[in-house]
């Protein structure tokens, strides 16, 4: 046996607290009694009343709490097994860690902003397995495909400006390790969620997004930044900033979200575009596209379950305190007696 609610067990605390009580109660009845007059003429006055029926009232009432704590702490005994089939899509989150993802454009910065819109993203998506992807320059996974939604959330905490050392944004390289990363023999079940500002300096993510929509991967782009743009910040080992990036005139390089781009790469694969907004209800939409897919079966596991056996102490605590009120305080009178 055991119990889903041990917690409750606490409880049990009462019973002894209250028979103590009880006792208490007793003794200051009694102590009124004496002080009030003549022992005798104290006791004809109230011999309606049976002592000995109050302790088993009492005792009822405790026996009733005893049990019924015991009802809510929820034992348990007997087992059965179920089998638990979990189903869904394969979910990639490539994110974008160039040094471009610095601009504070969007408080508090963009790579910060979007590790948010990740680590929501995790949470809308519970039952798919997520992987995670990092990119700059090149691209690795930084998070197999895993239903551990726990274990994604660590990898994605890690993730920092500088995780990939080669610098640059190259889109392209995330969406073929997100193709990489998926089954290969499936033509279905594949979602990419890319997360960047989209400034492409390498690659062609266009030829890339076409052979893995012919793969069955949909992309569902998230823009992060704005159209104006922001200077990409230096910062020190403090966190301090110290310069701006520059170019070869020595003017600070603005970084611009490239929403062109993202649309496109979204509507090759039959995905769609968002832009990162303030309440992110870009989340529950994106989410809300992923639920709509066709799902397939990711595991199936057997579970044993023990069966709830709350209601035999329930039973019993009812049955003490409906023997309690039905029981009268007093004793019947000899002439009560007679005619019966």
């Amino acid at each position: 046996m055991q119990f889903a609610n041990l917690s409750a067990l606490h409880l049990l605390w009462l019973v002894p607290l209250l028979g103590l009580l009880f006792l208490w109660s007793g003794r200051r009845k009694r102590k009124a009694v004496a002080a009030f007059g003549d022992r005798d003429l104290v006791a004809k006055l109230a011999r309606a009343v049976s002592p000995a029926r109050d302790r088993i009232k009492s005792g009822l009432v405790l026996a009733g709490i005893f049990f019924l704590v015991l009802a809510l702490a929820r034992p348990q005994w007997g087992q059965r097994t179920e089998e638990v089939v979990r189903s869904g899509v394969d979910v990639f989150i490539a994110l974008d860690t160039s040094l471009s993802m610095a601009a504070t454009d969007v408080a508090p910065s963009r790579l910060e902003k979007a590790r948010h819109i990740a680590s929501s993203l995790i949470d809308h998506l519970e039952g798919n397995r997520v992987g995670l992807i990092v990119f700059a320059g090149s691209a690795f996974v930084q998070c197999p495909l895993t239903l551990d939604d726990g274990a994604a959330r660590i990898f994605l905490d890690a993730v920092t400006t500088g995780a990939v050392p080669e610098g640059g944004t190259n889109v392209a390289s995330a969406l073929e390790a997100a193709r990489r990363g998926f089954v290969s023999k499936e033509t279905k079940y594949k979602v990419v969620i890319l997360i960047t500002d989209g400034e492409q300096h390498e690659g062609d993510p266009l030829a890339v997004t076409e052979q893995a929509r012919e793969e069955g991967v949909v992309i569902h782009t998230v823009g992060v930044g704005t159209a104006a743009g922001d200077p990409i910040p230096i910062r020190n080992s403090q966190g301090e900033i110290t310069d701006y990036k520059r170019d070869e005139a020595g003017q600070p390089v603005l970084s611009r979200l490239d929403e062109d781009s993202l649309g496109r790469i979204a509507l090759a694969s039959g995905g769609k575009y968002f832009r990162a907004s303030d309440d992110e209800t870009e989340v529950e939409e994106i989410a809300d596209l992923v639920a709509s897919m066709e799902s397939k079966e990711l595991t199936s596991q057997l579970f044993t379950r023990y069966e709830e056996r709350y209601y035999w102490p329930l039973g019993f605590a009812l049955a003490f305190l409906i023997a309690e009120s039905a029981i009268p305080r007093g004793r019947r009178r000899k002439n009560e007696e007679a005619t019966a």
